[in-house]
Parts: C-alpha cells; structure tokens; sequence
C-alpha cells in the first residue's frame, strides 16, 4: 500500500474478506477452468487431487474446511491452482507435458506440485480479440462494486434493487443537498472560540486527553497546520510523539475545504498507521475555524513509580485498498484503533466500498449501511467483539427529522450502547448521517443506569455505562428545560456582580454529571480520573457569546475539585427541542 501511495495508484483488492465457499463458488460459475498444481494442506493428497479441476475439488474442500479448517480457496498455501482457460482468455492453456514431483511424503501434511515441461495455446472459436472485457464477461455472474449491496443479511433493505425514482421518505432531501439550519433556513451565526483554552491532561497509566485545541490563520500557516504544530508542540512537552496519537475529532467552520484540509492535515499526521478521525462542520467563527480534540496513549515507563501499572498493547486497521468489505479510508486516517480493550472507530459514513459514493435512498438506507460498516470494523480488529459492544457514541445527523430514523435504525441492532444525537451543519462528501462511536471488548461486563434530578429551572437526565471494575465509565447528559428555556435566555438573567440562581444551578447539573461519571465524590490526589467532556450547546441566530463564557466559566470551577478536559461545541440543535446542553463524558483508568 506504501508504494501505491507514493505511486499515485488505487489499490483494489474486492476479493479481501469475501466468503471463500461464495467466492469459489462463483469462479466455478464464471466458467474459470483452473487445475491444482501444488498441496500442502491436512486433507490434501498429491496424489489424488493434483490435476483436478476446482469444480471436481470444491466438494472435498468444503469438507476439510468443516472438519481441518482448510481455507476453501488455499489461502495461505493450502493448495495452489493454474488457470487453463476463462472468458477474459482470447486463447486457451494446454498442457503438453507435465510430471508430479512428490516434495514431502508427510503421513500428515504431504507437500507435492506438478511441473509443467511442455505447453501449447489453442485460439478459441468464436472469440473475437478486439471485444471488450465487459461485452466478453457479459452473462456470466461477475460481482460487481455494487454488488454486495444485494445480499446483505443485515439490512432490511434491497440496496441494489432500488431505482432513483424510489422514494424512501417522503421528507427526507436528497443525499446531496446541504442543510444549514433546520428551523428558519438561515445560517447560524460563527461562534468565536478562545485560542487560549486548550486543555490537557495526562494519566500515569499512558492515556493523554487534548481538548479545545483551536486553529486560526497566523501569517501565511492554514488554521489546520497551526492547530497540529500546536498539537504537536504540547506532546512534546509531555514526552510524548504524533505518532502516539490514538483519535481525532475535528469540527471545522467549512467542509468544503475538506480535501485542502486533509492533504495539508497528510503532511503533518500521515503515516503508516495514523489516528482514526471524526470530522464535522459546525458553526464555528471564521477566525477559529478549527476545533479539536485528541487522544493519545504511550505505554508507561516502567520506572519505580509506575511498576505496578499495565501496560497494554496497540493494534491499528488502516485499510487503503478498495473492496466489497467496508469503505477504504479516504484520507490520512486508520478505521479503528484498539488500545487494550478498547476500540475507538474512525467516523462511518454510508459510503458504498466498492466504489467510496454516498448510498443513494434516504437516512434509512445511509444508517444501515454506515452501521454496518461500524460492525465489520469492530469484528475485524477483534473476532469476539460486535457492535453490541459498543459503549458510547454520537451519531451526527444534518436534519432534526434524522434523529428519530437513526435511534429507530440504532435500536434495532442493540440497546447496550448510550448515543447522543447532535444536528451539525455539514458533513463529509454530504452525508447526512455519520456514527462517532467506541467499544469495549468486554461490554457484557458493563452496568447501565438511568437517573436524574432537578436544578432549579433545569431537568437533568443521565445515561451512563461502567464496568464492574468501575475503571471505564460513559455518560451522556441532557439538561433541559419543559418551557424551552435557551442557554441564551439563561446568559441573559446572569448579573455580573453578583452570582446569579442560573450559573449556580448550571453548576450543579455539570457536578451531577460528573459525579455519576466518577461514582462518587472527588479527591485531591494527583492520581484522580480524569474526566473527558464534550459539552454541545445549541446555538441561534441571536445567540450571545456570553453562553460559551457561561459554560467555560462553570468548567472553570469545577476545575478546583474535579480533573477536567473538555471540548464545548456549538451546535445547531439537539437531541430534543428542549435541550440546551448535552455532555458526553468518559473516563477510563485502564
């Protein structure tokens, strides 16, 4: 893939995680007539099976596969083939001359191959040399880019027999409209972030968590090349590399700089296995166009401190070839990351794989297939981990009227995981919906509780999730109000000089949260959990900064008690029209 890369080259590997009884089986169909020429497999015997067809051998391999588990289509050297004859051929193979060469007589595992000495090639009636490969291929059963959309046993859907003129939902616009603002058509004004407010922490046991790290234009730098020089400067400072970089969220001002954005983002944080990444417009201010977060893990120095600490293992899928498995990554970014046991996953959109376009139908169609996408990158990093294992996630939509399709769609898979839905503006190649989710391998482990309380004009509502260990914990929070009060209208009732009822109870529903994320009240010691925030907030048209300076002022408190990194994010809306905040919050010691 390296050298494809430097090349300029598409890789395409549409054979790469095909069922291989399926994948034969259509060989066999497609009248490819290739003979084994080599075995060296439990189950195989040079001299039975060298020279047979595959259609002959293809019943005794579906044998061995049940009882030695013999890869159906010798992968990994169980047996070779030579392929005689097929409709790309304009001539065929004949072979002449030939000896079996017996290279180990094992009474386990014999190894024996043919040597051709002598071949000729016969033209073929009726075959025109000047015929393309499709007009030559047509009528046989080739699977197509598209073709793995007609068989998918986890879709309600027939994704490949749906014509443009089907209509899936009457309300939803096409894929690639682009939705601004969803209650009166207008742009939401930018929301200016402070530069200064990044936040980090580190945790003895190797986990880092940046967030709130901005970019803006310095001179002739791009905000998204400063953002990662300030990155990187502040994991120097930690000891740490770029290349200890586990996950990225970037919300950006404007996504059609997408592709800029991503080759100059390529420069600095390309490599063999980069970070998996999450990127969505939100209405962010022209003069801090970037907003991000970033994790990161290095495995702890065994030093006389830290000799007690585990330190666990990185595993990275960075898939760049094109296939009929799951969307190859369209930019410096790795699909999944595992760290230990858990597995954060780059952001999935309905992208169809075998050719990396939106799927056409509606969010329904876009949520399955982008799900489905989420489950095969889950169960590629880890055999015995599944969707169901997911612990916490986002799911970005562009549309209020998305939200109820994609809980119904999510719901249908598995109630294990919490999920916040979070309106943004924009999303990449158009999308109109993309899942921000994580897992853990032992999910079946993890508790789940519902609970909330009242702050004076506020409702509380808390989701979360934790192990038994009580080492890894998720929340999602909702503060609402039943008269739609806005963070606006609550800025408005701030004095100044005095502390007002309404900071006072957004106190208390952030230290609410976060004392359920922690399972109790926090200490002094230097070796506390930290915990992770990203605070959404709703956003509108005579929005007033004040409400972020509110929310960071409250943070700013909390500090004093709490180990706190957090990213406050403008939104569009939320989960719900009352809601004015939404936090989704982890903490993970492990």
């Amino acid at each position: 893939m390296c050298r494809c890369s430097r090349l300029g080259i598409c890789s395409l590997s549409y054979l790469w995680r095909r069922d291989q009884k399926e994948l034969l089986q259509e060989m066999i169909d497609c009248n490819i007539e290739a003979i084994v020429i080599k075995v060296a497999a439990l189950g195989l015997d040079p001299t039975k099976h060298l020279g047979l067809r595959i259609d002959k051998l293809m019943p005794h391999l579906v044998k061995m596969n049940e009882k030695y588990g013999l890869n159906i289509c010798g992968e990994g050297g169980e047996y070779e083939t030579f392929t005689l004859d097929c409709p790309l051929f304009t001539k065929s193979v004949i072979i002449e001359e030939f000896e079996t060469v017996m290279h180990t007589n094992d009474t386990i595992a014999p190894v024996g191959y043919i040597n051709f000495k002598k071949f000729c090639l016969l033209k073929k009636p009726n075959v025109d040399e000047n015929q393309s490969f499709r007009d030559r291929m047509a009528g046989y059963p080739v699977r197509s880019p598209l073709a793995h959309l007609m068989d998918l046993e986890d879709l309600e859907i027939d994704l490949g027999t749906i014509t443009d003129s089907d209509n899936f939902d009457d309300d939803t616009p096409d894929c690639n409209s682009i939705i601004i603002d969803q209650t009166d058509g207008q742009m939401c004004f930018g929301e200016l972030v402070e530069t200064d407010s990044v936040s980090c922490i580190g945790y003895p046991n190797g986990w880092t968590w940046i967030n709130s790290l901005t970019g803006h234009w310095v001179d002739d730098k791009s905000p998204i090349i400063v953002a990662l020089e300030k990155l990187r400067d502040l994991l120097q400072e930690r000891n740490l590399e770029l290349t200890d970089v586990v996950a990225v969220t970037l919300y950006v001002h404007d996504i059609t700089e997408f592709l800029n954005m991503n080759a100059q983002y390529a420069s600095i944080m390309c490599r063999i296995s980069p970070p998996v990444r999450v990127c969505v417009e939100i209405p962010l201010s022209d003069r801090t166009p970037i907003l991000m977060d970033v994790v990161a893990y290095k495995p702890p120095s065994k030093t006389s401190s830290n000799t007690n600490l585990p330190s666990v293992t990185r595993h990275t899928m960075h898939v760049q070839s094109i296939s009929h498995w799951a969307p190859a990554n369209i930019g410096p970014y790795s699909q999944a990351i595992r760290i230990g046991d858990i597995i954060y996953v780059a952001g999935q959109i309905a992208l169809v794989p075998g050719t990396l376009n939106i799927v056409e139908g509606g969010i329904r169609r876009q949520c399955q297939l982008s799900l489905r996408h989420v489950s095969r990158i889950i169960k590629a990093v880890d055999s015995n981990t599944q969707l169901r294992d997911v612990v916490q996630g986002i799911c970005y939509v562009t549309h209020t009227k998305y939200i109820h399709a994609a809980r119904t769609e999510w719901e249908k898979r598995t109630n294990n995981a919490i999920v916040d839905y979070i309106v943004v503006s924009r999303l990449p190649r158009n999308a109109i919906v993309e899942w921000h989710l994580w897992a853990h391998r032992h999910n079946a482990r993890f508790e789940y509780e519902e609970t909330g309380c009242c702050v004076d004009n506020y409702r509380v509502s808390i989701r979360r999730r934790w192990n038994y260990e009580n080492n890894v914990a998720a929340i999602v929070t909702y503060i609402s109000s039943g008269s739609c009060t806005s963070l606006s209208a609550i800025a408005d009732s701030l004095d100044t000089s005095t502390e007002s009822i309404s900071a006072i109870g957004l106190e208390e529903a952030f230290r609410y949260s976060l004392k359920r994320l922690l399972r109790g009240e926090p200490t002094s010691t230097p070796t506390d959990a930290i915990c992770s925030l990203r605070i959404f907030y709703k956003v509108s048209q005579d929005q007033k900064p004040i409400c972020r300076q509110l929310i960071n002022a409250t943070l700013n408190t909390l500090r004093a008690e709490y180990r706190i990194v957090a990213t406050v994010i403008p939104v569009l809306h939320l989960h719900h029209p009352n809601t004015f905040v939404s936090i989704c919050a982890l903490r993970h010691n492990t």
